[in-house]
């Protein structure tokens, strides 16, 4: 691989970029959030981002979860559920939230990635052992059946972290080398089926701008949060919702360069970000009238005004330091490694 493809340290640089990318979508669908069903042209942002950031997401995270051995990383998973927990605390202090149990293990912001984290490297071993054809049979079962249950009240993000189960396993089971490989395929088949999903993302996403209502059938599907109400609807929702963050993944692979950019620094830097952003955009809703302001109504200037703010959050939260401080809690070793599930 040419050297300029990695991101140093053993990083590899496509990878970077795309998480890079997703994570520059994360914040900007969370500093949209609070206005976004009032802001037509946000709202078809929001949508549109929503349909793959997170699937996508939650596959590159699994492509680095492998274990040697396929033991259980009980550091990290610790680690995970620790992050997780000091996260949602502070965004309960910031909002103003009742500090009780009960409203504590009701994971309904960003702080559920985290503790999915948690589960998804305890399910790590399981997946190995059952193979990725078993593996994603289960994941996909698990997926599909918490829909049935009424979770959407984020208890341990047990909801989420269902529901995302496949894209995490998908990437468990899916060799990098496979993934660049694809990325940098000379074959002329490979080649036209990206550019094809690059062509059908567009498609997709200009058919929301046309029509606000557009995804209004699957829509409800594509988070994890909600239950099905309407059978056998949603399920087939559920399967459209999924097809389609799958053609935005492959776009996304197309389109993100492999090269080293700004794409790369962001995507060394997402852990960071990812905790910085969500506890800025909580002041600036419950400590600050910014959100009353009619301005970001208006789809030009409101539009405008978020994705300005976005980029300057994700500046402020791409510093070096914030990163590398959550870093040693991650990566702190909490017991020996001996009795953290060393294969």
């Amino acid at each position: 691989m040419p050297q300029q493809t990695h991101a140093g340290a053993g990083r590899i640089a496509l990878f970077d970029n795309i998480k890079g990318l997703l994570i520059v979508l994360v914040v900007v669908g969370h500093v949209a959030h609070p206005v976004h069903n009032d802001n037509p042209a946000i709202s078809a942002l929001f949508d549109v981002i929503y349909l793959f950031h997170m699937p996508l997401f939650v596959f590159v995270s699994g492509l680095f979860a492998k274990r040697a051995g396929g033991g259980a990383n009980v550091n990290r998973i610790l680690s995970f559920a620790l992050l997780a927990a000091l996260y949602q605390l502070a965004l309960m202090l910031i909002n103003g939230a009742e500090l009780t149990p009960a409203r504590f293990l009701q994971f309904t912001s960003a702080p559920w990635y985290l503790l999915a984290m948690a589960y998804w490297y305890a399910a790590a071993p399981l997946l190995a052992r059952l193979g990725w054809k078993r593996g994603m049979a289960l994941a996909l079962a698990l997926s599909y059946a918490s829909g049935f249950f009424d979770l959407s009240d984020g208890l341990l993000a047990i909801s989420r972290a269902l529901a995302f189960l496949p894209w995490f396993a998908a990437g468990y089971y899916c060799p990098v080398e496979r993934v660049v490989a694809l990325k940098e395929s000379r074959s002329r088949t490979v080649r036209a089926a990206l550019a094809a999903a690059v062509a059908l993302a567009a498609a997709i996403a200009l058919a929301r701008v046309l029509d606000e209502h557009a995804y209004d059938w699957f829509f409800q599907m594509v988070y994890g949060d909600n239950p099905y109400r309407a059978l056998p609807l949603d399920l087939l929702g559920k399967t459209v919702a999924t097809a389609i963050a799958l053609v935005f993944s492959a776009a996304a692979l197309r389109l993100v360069p492999s090269r080293r950019s700004r794409l790369t620094v962001l995507g060394e830097r997402t852990l960071g970000i990812y905790v910085g952003h969500r506890l800025i955009r909580a002041w600036l809703t419950f400590r600050t009238p910014l959100y009353e302001q009619p301005v970001l109504l208006d789809p030009l200037w409101g539009t405008l005004i978020v994705l300005g703010l976005s980029a300057v959050i994700v500046a402020a939260c791409s510093v070096p330091a914030l990163t590398c401080g959550l870093n040693r809690i991650l990566r702190r070793r909490w017991l020996p490694e001996g009795g953290a599930g060393r294969g």
